[in-house]
């Protein structure tokens, strides 16, 4: 029995091991990967398709994925479903836990969610983010935000977006 229950114990750490990789090793964003083509997403049959922006490479390969969602209600249910989304798919992190806790609490007003992913290999990093879209309304709703890169493309554009300001005369 005890041989047993040590097996048992082994393969399931080994399985969610196993499940935990294979989610941290390659990121998606609607069924699409960084690396595919441009094609793969012409073709795309989903309704995520019409809030997914693309960058390629010359060669046609998909090197930034990026979806926005606006107009999502802003109550409870929206907002735990949206984090619990996130979270269950790319990895329950701090702020998973810190955005579920802050909409429970009834004297809190849930504000915002942002994690920065990378992958174990370093060659991707995937930005989630939640975010009221008007701060200053009665009725702000939310807007959800997947930005997946390339880590060499990110690496690239953050390289430009520093020296951007030099290219300004003024």
């Amino acid at each position: 029995m005890t041989q047993k229950t040590s097996i048992s114990s082994r393969l399931m750490c080994a399985t969610l091991g196993l499940a935990f990789a294979s989610v941290a090793s390659a990121f998606d964003v609607a069924g699409l990967r960084i690396g595919d083509t441009v094609e793969q997403f012409q073709a795309l049959q989903s309704p995520a398709k019409e809030y997914l922006t693309i960058t390629h490479d010359p060669d046609g390969k998909i090197v930034r994925l990026f979806y926005r969602q606006e107009g999502l209600p802003n109550d409870e249910r929206t907002q735990a479903k949206l984090v619990n989304r996130i979270c269950n798919k790319y990895g329950r992190v701090t702020p998973c836990f810190s955005a579920l806790s802050e909409i429970e609490a009834n004297d809190r007003q849930f504000l915002r969610f942002f994690h920065l992913y990378r992958n174990d290999d370093d060659t991707q990093e995937l930005r989630a983010r939640i975010r009221r879209t008007k701060a200053f309304s009665l009725t702000p709703d939310l807007t959800i935000e997947i930005d997946l890169m390339d880590s060499a493309y990110a690496k690239a554009l953050r390289e430009q977006k520093s020296t951007a300001s030099d290219l300004i005369d003024f």
